[in-house]
Parts: structure tokens; C-alpha cells; sequence
């Protein structure tokens, strides 16, 4: 494709796309992985160059816009916003690493993607020039789709008096196995199977810490590539929570608009507590998505004009966007439960949608819990204990 699209171009593609997502989300579903033609229709509108260096074709675009396509997508898909919010997000993360590493994931081909899986579940040994990564990593989602993958592992400490640390190793598909063991309650479109590893060198280049502080890319890059790693995972993580939230809530609004109710033959779209659960379940919603742009306007602008914002300021970031997950799944569980008794059928979409939303909060990165004990802590004069930040 060529030209430079506008971020309100890429919003608009996204969401013409919606009707042919929302059509095959089932079938997204039961195969257990995105289709081949939806991930060639992300490329071709330019999804997944969002964040991607313009060096090698990307529009280095701000984190909101990703969030915005990925909000889109998951309204239509919960699977497919997954997906997307994670290959997309990958594109960013080659720039954390040397120019030398970039050119050798895209010299060849720009459109390549990478997955990932980050919880440090496979061993990583040191040796000369790098590591040796062995073991199994479940949960990489889109892998399917991916040249590419990025693997969580602790390095062992770098000298004397230094502690390990959690890193992101950069493996070619040529180097590892997926085992399809994806079988699930919820997302079960996205496919995100093991990864096995034998014994396979990867070169010191090739990994970098994935959370703490603030990468720090070569001179001159864009401040979006300067903006603090678990920020960045987090926003677009929670972008696809929100789009699902808006996607069921779109279902119970158009049901709600010929439903008529099973013992007194009521419309619902005359109910009026159909129209305060629309109404509180909008404003959650929109908030969730005003918070988000909000915080990630503040962390761009302290990148890109400094000063550097307070760590206080990251756990609050952190603290409010896995809570916005959270209330999105309370919206989730407040509509299933006022949908009826055909919701609880095999392939209903509502019901999908559901599954989908719930699921989704279980995953490590929405740990409301622990990010409001320790943004509370910090505003009472303790230690951070986030180890993200």
C-alpha cells in the first residue's frame, strides 16, 4: 500500500471492517485460531504498521491510534482484537532492540510479524556471544501467523552484585516448534499455542529487558519508541478488553430493539432498566477509553518533553488501566446476565462475547489487585513493589 494515511483513516478502516468481522467470529472460534484473509486484511489496511519504524515501512504513529484500530476490531472480534493488539504491538518492540536486529527480522520482508509468550516459563542459559533458551512457552497468541517469536526467560545477573532479569528473547520460527494444545473457555480464536524450544543459541542482540525502566533506543528515534515497555503491553491489551465491553453491549442494544419479553409480551426497548444498563454500560466504556487516551497522552508528552514522570505516576497508569479492564468485564457479566435464556446457547454471539471478555481478565498483565495495593501503598509514603515499573 502506499501513502501516509491519517490516524482517523486507520480508525475508519477499522471500523468498516466490523460487518465481515462480526460474520466470521464464529468461525474465528471453532477453528481456533484468525483466519489467513482477516490477518491479509489487517496488512493491507496497515495495521500492523502503526508503531512499526518508518525505516522499514511503518508510520510510527502514537500508542492511541493503535488502541483505537485494536478497540475497533475487538467490538467486532474479541479474538481478532487479541490478536491484533499483540502482533501489532510487536512491530514496536523490534525498535527496542540494535538497528542490526530489525534489519535482520525485515530486510527482506516489512510485512513479517512476531508473536509472543513472556511469562519466563522456558530456561535460559548464558553462553558465549548469548544465551541458549530451552523448554516450553504457552500462550503465544497469534502465533499461527508469525515469522517470529519473542520469549520471556530470566538472564541471569549480568556481573557481580547485579540482579536476573526478565527479558524478551527474539527466536526465528526456523528455531522453534508450536505444539497446538489451545483449547479453551474464552478467546479461543486466538490461537495461542506453545512454543517449544530445543537447546537453541540466541544471540546477546537479540534480547532485551521487558519490563523496569524506560527503554532507551538509539539517538533520534520517535519518543513513541522512549514510552516504558509494561505501559505500552498494557494499553493494548486493554484496548481489545474494551472493545469486547463495547461489542456486547452493541448486541444487547440491537436485540434489545425487537426482544420482547417471554411473560407479559413487553418490549424491552421500552423497559427502563434496559435503558439505565445501556446507559451505565456506555459510560463505563467511554471512560475506560477517555482514561486510557489521558494516560497515554501524559506518558508520550513526559517521553517526548520531559521531565520524566514520577513513578507514582506509572503505578497510578498501571493501577487504572488494569481496573478499566476489570469494570469492562463487570459490563460484560451485568448484559450476559440480562440477555436471555437463548444467551446460553452453543454459537450465540452474546455469549461468545462473554466468554471472551472473562477470559481475558485472567491474564497476568490485569492484576488490579496488586497495582491498587501498591499504587495505595505508594500514596501513604511506601516503597514501590512493582517490578514492571
Amino acid at each position: 500500500m502506499s501513502g501516509f494515511p491519517s490516524p482517523q483513516e486507520m480508525i475508519d478502516r477499522a471500523r468498516n471492517m466490523k460487518p465481515r468481522l462480526r460474520e466470521r467470529a464464529a468461525s474465528v472460534e471453532d477453528n481456533r485460531r484468525v483466519s489467513d484473509e482477516t490477518i491479509a486484511e489487517f496488512e493491507d489496511a496497515g495495521f500492523f504498521r502503526i508503531l512499526q519504524p518508518k525505516a522499514y515501512g511503518g508510520y510510527e504513529m502514537r500508542a492511541e491510534v493503535l488502541t483505537d484500530v485494536i478497540y475497533e476490531v475487538a467490538s467486532a472480534c474479541g479474538s481478532s482484537g487479541w490478536v491484533i493488539s499483540v502482533l501489532a504491538l510487536h512491530q514496536w518492540e523490534v525498535k527496542l532492540l540494535a538497528d542490526n536486529v530489525a534489519e535482520e527480522i525485515w530486510g527482506a520482508d516489512r510485512s513479517v510479524l512476531l508473536s509472543s509468550a513472556y511469562a519466563p516459563t522456558g530456561e535460559v542459559r548464558p553462553a558465549e556471544g548469548g544465551f541458549v533458551l530451552n523448554g516450553r512457552w504457552p500462550f503465544s497468541s497469534g502465533c499461527d501467523h508469525a515469522q517470529w517469536a519473542i520469549l520471556g526467560g530470566i538472564r541471569p545477573p549480568a556481573g557481580p552484585g547485579e540482579p536476573p532479569a526478565h527479558c524478551g528473547f527474539f527466536v526465528p520460527r526456523t528455531d522453534y516448534t508450536i505444539v497446538d494444545d489451545w483449547f479453551t473457555l474464552g478467546l479461543a480464536g486466538t490461537g495461542s499455542k506453545s512454543v517449544v524450544l530445543d537447546n537453541v543459541f540466541v544471540p546477546a542482540r537479540r534480547h532485551h529487558p521487558i519490563f523496569g525502566a524506560a527503554p532507551a533506543p538509539a539517538a533520534g528515534s520517535s519518543a513513541i519508541y522512549k514510552l516504558p515497555f509494561g505501559l505500552v503491553f498494557l494499553e493494548m491489551l486493554a484496548a481489545a478488553v474494551h472493545g469486547m465491553a463495547r461489542g456486547i453491549l452493541d448486541q444487547y442494544i440491537e436485540r434489545s430493539a425487537t426482544r420482547i419479553a417471554t411473560l407479559d409480551r413487553s418490549p424491552f426497548a421500552n423497559n427502563p432498566d434496559t435503558h439505565r444498563i445501556i446507559a451505565e454500560s456506555d459510560f463505563v466504556i467511554r471512560s475506560a477509553r477517555l482514561l486510557s487516551h489521558a494516560n497515554l497522552a501524559a506518558a508520550h508528552d513526559a517521553v517526548e518533553n520531559g521531565p520524566e514522570q514520577p513513578v507514582i505516576d506509572k503505578a497510578r497508569h498501571f493501577w487504572e488501566t488494569a481496573r478499566t479492564v476489570h469494570s469492562c468485564a463487570e459490563v460484560a457479566q451485568r448484559v450476559y446476565a440480562n440477555s436471555g435464556a437463548h444467551a446460553i446457547l452453543a454459537g450465540d454471539s452474546v455469549q461468545r462475547t462473554f466468554r471472551d471478555i472473562q477470559s481475558a481478565t485472567n491474564h497476568m498483565a490485569f492484576n488490579a489487585n496488586g497495582y491498587a495495593r501498591n499504587y495505595g501503598g505508594m500514596t501513604m509514603g511506601h516503597p514501590n513493589i512493582l517490578n514492571l515499573i
